[in-house]
């Protein structure tokens, strides 16, 4: 099955789109950017392993409050096309699930 490296997942967002968030920010980023906001997410060897499934059923808890805000799940970092299939396995299980999604 196919994991992905997690840095954090923090929920109520409310600058990283539209309505209230639940923000999901990947592990691992090789750019260095000077003005990244994250640099302890650069670290491909940090983070929590999850699988698509773990980590939708985490985001699904805050649902009633996507509903309500028109809001939805951010995936930041990091970088989380690093991560291309788990990624796009999560965005899936989103789609699939109603939940509106955003790609920082």
């Amino acid at each position: 099955m196919l994991k992905g490296k997690i840095h954090s997942v923090e929920s109520m967002g409310l600058v990283d789109g539209p309505g209230i968030r639940v923000v999901v920010f990947f592990q691992g980023c090789a750019l260095r950017c000077l003005y990244c906001h994250n640099p302890d997410t650069w670290n491909e060897k940090g983070g929590i392993e999850y699988t698509a499934e773990e980590l939708v059923k985490k985001i699904k808890r805050f649902k009633s409050y996507f509903t309500t805000s028109g809001g939805g799940v951010t995936f930041s970092g990091g970088d989380p096309l690093r991560q291309p299939e788990f990624l796009l396995e999560a965005l899936k299980l989103c789609k699939a699930e109603g939940i509106h999604t955003c790609l920082d």
